[in-house]
């Protein structure tokens, strides 16, 4: 009842926007969707029990291509927490590192992996790391303390596996970025101000501003490689997976304000594009998420015809009320996005 409870607060709290009916038919829709979960084993206690070089290791991942790599490494290079207790790692897949960025790179500890994608590229991070992980992206820069507020957020929680962050865009904000999507751009902020445990998917972190126990890594089977980007396609996923695997085993999953970064996202990625691409790859993702036995929201064939109905009838309120363009694509995009899915889900079942 708990769950249920929580489930409809979180969908009411978009009403405003969408209206009462359609957003209380959308809740009841997710709450249908959701598996009973199963009977939890005893509560694990996630200390950390091997020996590592260092502390805690600061991890970032990247293609090569993005010019504000120096920006995300020399953040790491400022922080509060003494030098000798962490390190920086720099991950290349799929390509070679400048020259002249291996210069601006000193401080860093260089791994290549020649094959591409994000989760090789995090597990290689992970597999010289410290007994702790912190993920950014290349083009997020850390707040001066995260590594210090990383480390005094897990030391307290002993059965927290993963510590989520804030991960705030810089402002202003492309008028292409409709108020309440700003995730789709990455944004993650933290309500109310101080630590607490994410229960539902869609409370999990980004990996953005990702930390995880090492030890807890390792049991889990690392990153699962099956999910993450590869090359330059929307696919996304790997966070939300060991997020689901962390509470499967047992574990906590923590979100904590004080561990903040910017997400200093290209102004080429402010486009509908990327709007089209993100929400499906989104919805594409989730329900791979239940086919893979992760999730428990059942993301499947009925499923996807009812959002779709739900998409249609938002849809025509919005033309009714003559309501702006761009609020009407994005929900298009969230229609089409489903749509894909139950063609996909059709595809399956009839062999």
């Amino acid at each position: 009842m708990f769950q249920i409870k929580n489930g409809i607060a979180a969908a009411m709290s978009a009403i405003g926007a969408n209206g009462a009916d359609t957003a209380m038919r959308r809740a009841f829709c997710e709450l249908k969707a959701l598996k009973p979960k199963p009977k939890a084993e005893a509560e694990p206690k996630a200390e950390t029990a091997e020996t590592y070089d260092k502390t805690i290791s600061a991890i970032v991942c990247t293609m090569g291509k993005s010019d504000k790599l120096i920006n995300a490494a020399r953040s790491l290079e400022s922080q509060t927490l003494p030098r000798d207790e962490y390190d920086i790692i720099v991950v290349c897949s799929g390509a070679e590192l400048k020259s002249e960025t291996l210069k601006e790179l000193g401080g860093a500890k260089i791994i290549s992996v020649p094959e591409p994608g994000l989760s090789k590229a995090r597990n290689a991070g992970a597999a010289v790391g410290g007994a702790f992980l912190t993920y950014i992206d290349d083009d997020a820069v850390a707040a001066p303390d995260l590594l210090e507020n990383v480390l005094a957020t897990f030391l307290p929680h002993k059965n927290a596996a993963i510590i989520g962050g804030r991960v705030l865009l810089r402002r202003p904000l492309p008028d292409i970025v409709l108020s309440g999507h700003e995730a789709l751009w990455s944004e993650f902020d933290i309500p109310g101000g101080k630590y607490r445990e994410a229960k539902f998917q869609y409370e999990f972190p980004f990996g953005a501003n990702f930390s995880v126990r090492h030890d807890f890594l390792k049991k889990a089977g690392g990153f699962d490689e099956r999910y993450g980007r590869v090359g330059d396609d929307y696919a996304g996923g790997e966070e939300t997976a060991l997020c689901f695997k962390a509470q499967n085993m047992g574990y906590k999953i923590g979100l904590e304000p004080r561990c903040s970064v910017l997400h200093d996202v290209d102004g080429s990625r402010f486009t509908r594009e990327h709007i089209r691409r993100t929400t499906e790859a989104g919805i594409m993702t989730t329900a791979r998420l239940y086919q893979d036995g992760l999730s428990r929201s059942a993301w499947d064939l009925n499923y996807a015809r009812e959002r779709i109905k739900i998409a249609e009838k938002e849809l025509r309120r919005l033309r009714r009320k003559n309501a702006d363009e761009l609020e009407i694509f994005y929900k298009e995009c969230e229609r089409d996005g489903f749509a894909k899915l139950a063609q996909s889900l059709e595809k399956q079942k009839n062999g």
